[in-house]
């Protein structure tokens, strides 16, 4: 076996002497540029050529080649959950995210707000861990840092086009160069949509359409050879038909099927629960609008450099869904979101390649937000349901109160926070460092929460009347980092670190089937400890880099999402431990071909969580200490082969580019009550690409989701189960709807530089 080994190794030694180096990738976590390698921390670095390459457009698609990076959303598209390591929040309530997602420097603040294109990327950085000390708002799990291209002293830039299935289009233009001696600009946008992806039997059409528009434009000033200003303006927009949620036939009852029927005339079960074949009132919809703006200034004072990002950002969300997914129009709901943030940091920075390297700064982060939401009555909800419900006296009050709104809440909350922090590294020698840090966070909040009833015979079904006109959140706390860094050659790594992560405390947005005083509508902070070991290296003159890392962290306080079967609510629970290894291994071995491979580990578990939601159907609360959390896959992998090979003359180039993604069985329930109904199987996705093209155009073929896997990406259980009869009280079971992955889609795409 070690002769064969050599045997391997010595292989690709002679093929690496032909073969080209795998590319640099630097990236900026460190608030300084480095080689990807040279950085003592977890990360995954993406370029924008990878992107385009792997078909990538959004966060969620290259969450699917990232080690331990997820991205799921609900019901509601914009109900995003990032999570890196298992650990995430719940989007656009008023949970803070545990992931922060920046974006040229500049931090946005819901992980809704992420889900558009991935518009002229340079490196898109997946930091993993605590990154308290650097980064400037709740990064107790990990950080996603997005760099966009900035414009060049040279012009340039491409087009492209692609058409595929379910009527998908996309047209890309990018334009960069000089406007005089000191300003350069770039403009980039992007827009793509596609037809509904599902049949709705209820009503006769397709359902699940989208279309995203995204544009940036910036301008890079040169003032002399002191001064750089960079001042960029975004816009994103979706409209959005919705997600494609079923119901799935394995967790449904002869009893619920029997009262749709019985109420509606159909039930909503259909032959498969995952063909993209629904049978339900579904006229989901989203409008979705964010812009921005930041300037990104670098001031040189001899040999330091003083930096101040300055922004200002605006994201609006309208969804309207049919949330009981019934075949009937029962109280469909109409949320509006709205925040704004307006945010300053500064930075000194010391020169590079000095015995100490340090950065200082300080944070200030201002924001508005509210969610005003409504459900409307419905044709069918005062008869039948309230008549099946409560009688006819109950279905006539119902029917003279209020249609719309029947049921309306409004929350807002107020946030202003003030980080300041400092970090610096001592170079003892080129083979050691010591890097230590520490910021200091002080968030507070004002908020308020109102619900009325307009239709009190409807609205008593599932929420309360509750005031709330006075909730206040207050948190300050000390988050750190220390790292040493050995390296034993040039050409590997070993770093060990310890740090902390901070996620603010805040306020239940969402009503409830009973009021919420103002201590239950409040829930306290999260922190998060780390501890990681990391190997990074570099072989056979950089055709082969292995980048590992060991990790242990824990949870206290993580702030629990439960549901009463009418609404979600959030409240502090016990502790939790996530301990696993990541990967990312680059191999060249000739100079045609290049592999990939992500691979992550990780072992999760409540270490303390003894007040757990019960199981459908039953009232008493669970103790699932020792269990494994929801949303933690066990193994997480990724697996891209890229060929490249000249045609026997000219200058033209073939490719074809393979990739495999592998998720492992979860318990994928939007309750942590571990319902085993929410269990998912592992699923394996493939993709494939090949084309042709020269240096300057290239037109391609794609398959993505070759094999049409057909999984959920998210399980909730059915709203008001029991009004319906999908509870079963003595299994404790109830029925289940999946939120559907991507369908197979396939297509052509040309790309054309100048």
């Amino acid at each position: 076996m070690f002769a064969n080994g050599m045997a391997i190794l010595s292989v690709l030694t002679a093929n690496a002497a032909i073969a080209q180096s795998i590319e640099d990738i630097i990236v900026t976590a460190t608030r300084r540029q480095a080689d990807v390698q040279d950085v003592p921390i977890s990360i995954s670095a993406y370029t924008g050529k990878f992107l385009a390459d792997s078909g990538i457009d959004t966060l969620q698609d290259l969450a699917a080649y990232a080690p331990n990076l997820t991205f799921t959303t609900g019901s509601q598209p914009t109900n995003a959950r990032i999570a890196i390591r298992g650990i995430g929040s719940v989007s656009n309530n008023a949970i803070e995210p545990a992931v922060g997602v920046f974006v040229d420097g500049v931090y946005l603040p819901r992980s809704g707000a992420a889900l558009g294109n991935l518009v002229d990327m340079q490196v898109v950085e997946v930091l993993r861990g605590p990154q308290g000390t650097l980064f400037g708002r709740n990064t107790a799990a990990g950080v996603l840092n997005l760099r966009s291209n900035d414009p060049g002293t040279e012009f340039e830039g491409h087009v492209l086009a692609e058409l595929g299935n379910y009527r998908a289009s996309s047209l890309e233009a990018v334009v960069s160069g000089p406007l005089s001696d000191s300003v350069a600009g770039r403009f980039a946008t992007r827009r793509t949509e596609h037809g509904g992806i599902a049949y709705n039997q209820f009503d006769d059409r397709r359902v699940g359409e989208r279309e995203d528009l995204g544009a940036r434009g910036k301008l890079l000033f040169d003032i002399g050879d002191y001064l750089e200003i960079k001042w960029t303006v975004d816009y994103n927009e979706i409209n959005s038909g919705g997600n494609i949620v079923e119901l799935d036939p394995a967790t449904s009852s002869p009893r619920f099927d029997a009262t749709q029927t019985g109420l509606f005339g159909s039930s909503a079960l259909t032959d498969d629960g995952r063909d993209h074949v629904i049978n339900q009132d579904h006229r989901d919809r989203l409008e979705d609008e964010q812009w921005g703006s930041s300037i990104d200034l670098n001031y040189q004072i001899g040999d330091f450099t003083v930096r101040s990002i300055t922004a200002l950002r605006d994201w609006r969300a309208e969804t309207y869904e049919s949330v009981f997914r019934l075949p009937a129009d029962i109280l469909p709901r109409l949320t509006n979101y709205h925040t704004r943030t307006v945010s300053q940091e500064l930075q000194l920075l010391s020169p590079s390649g000095q015995f100490a390297e340090y950065i200082v700064g300080v944070f200030l982060y201002d924001e508005d937000y509210s969610i005003n939401q409504s459900f409307d009555a419905g044709a069918d909800a005062c008869t039948p349901l309230v008549f099946a419900v409560a009688g006819a006296a109950a279905a006539a009050a119902c029917a003279n109160a209020s249609q719309s709104p029947a049921v309306a809440s409004e929350f807002s909350q107020s946030l202003q926070s003030m980080a300041t922090f400092a970090q610096t590294t001592l170079n003892f020698s080129e083979f050691f460092s010591l890097t230590i840090g520490g910021r200091y966070t002080s968030d507070d909040k004002d908020g308020l929460f109102n619900q009325v009833l307009p239709n009190p015979v409807l609205g008593s079904l599932f929420r309360a009347p509750e005031s709330e006109p006075d909730l206040k959140s207050n948190d300050a706390a000390w988050t750190w980092l220390v790292t040493a860094m050995v390296k034993p050659t040039d050409s590997v790594m070993l770093f060990a670190t310890g740090s902390t992560g901070f996620k603010g405390g805040g306020f239940n947005s969402e009503g409830a089937s009973i009021a919420l005083d103002s201590v239950a509508r409040t829930f306290d902070s999260e922190e998060s400890r780390n501890i990681e070991l990391g190997f990074k290296s570099v072989a056979l003159d950089r055709r082969l880099i292995a980048n590992v890392t060991l990790y242990h962290t824990q949870v206290k306080r993580f702030q629990d999402r439960s549901f009463d079967g009418t609404s979600f609510i959030t409240r502090n629970a016990g502790s939790r431990t996530q301990s696993g290894v990541e990967s990312d291994l680059a191999l060249r071995p000739i100079e045609q071909l290049t592999l990939l491979l992500g691979l992550s580990y990780l072992d999760a578990k409540f270490d303390s969580f003894v007040s757990a939601s019960p199981l459908p159907g039953s009232t008493v609360a669970q103790d699932l200490s020792g269990m494994r959390p929801h949303a933690t896959p066990e193994w997480q992998g990724s697996l891209v082969a890229d060929w490249h090979s000249p045609l026997a003359s000219g200058d033209l180039e073939w490719f074809v580019r393979g990739g495999l993604q592998y998720v492992g069985e979860q318990n994928i329930g939007g309750n942590t009550n571990l319902n085993p109904q929410s269990m998912e199987d592992g699923y394996l996705l493939a993709d494939l690409r090949l084309g042709l093209g020269d240096e300057r155009w290239q037109v391609s073929a794609y398959v993505s989701n070759l094999g049409d896997e057909r999984y959920c990406q998210a399980k909730f259980d059915q709203p008001l189960g029991g009004a319906f009869g999908a509870i079963d009280a003595v299994a404790n079971t109830t029925a289940q709807r999946c939120v559907l992955g991507s369908p197979r889609t396939f297509g052509l795409r040309f790309r054309y530089e100048f």
